[in-house]
């Protein structure tokens, strides 16, 4: 239990670094420019590298060797699209059709992608090397 609570906790902080780096992105682009929606575009690909280095190291440590950097980068970022989608669709319809304020529809769309994100990248991106894994 302890080690899944450590888990747990490594993966929280990992990803409130990365939504600092996403909510400041995307409030001074917004504020500069406007648009929340192409802003929070632009935000969520700052995060998403982030987010990367910080899930790679602290996070899903475990022996990767059975992938390529490269392809372990290019699983993280293409995961990084769902969660890109998802965030512009939720801040559109938060924005646009609920009318919120964009802080508060990010808020919405962290939270929905926080979970769903957990386990694509700890099932299919950061998966244990079948090699160290022992047979049901």
């Amino acid at each position: 239990m302890h080690s899944k609570v450590e888990h747990l906790l490594r993966y929280v902080g990992a990803n409130l670094v990365s939504t600092v780096v996403d909510y400041t992105v995307l409030l001074t682009l917004t504020r500069m420019f406007g648009m929340p929606v192409l802003q929070s575009a632009f935000a969520y690909t700052a995060a998403i590298i982030v987010n990367y280095g910080l899930m790679k190291k602290y996070v899903f440590v475990r022996d990767m060797s059975h992938k390529s950097e490269h392809r372990l980068f290019m699983e993280f970022v293409g995961t990084g699209f769902i969660g890109l989608i998802l965030t512009a669709a939720v801040l559109w319809m938060t924005v646009h059709v609920m009318k919120l304020p964009a802080v508060e529809g990010k808020t919405v769309a962290v939270l929905l992608c926080f979970v769903v994100l957990y386990f694509v990248r700890r099932y299919i991106v950061f998966n244990e090397n079948p090699a160290n894994s022992s047979p049901a």
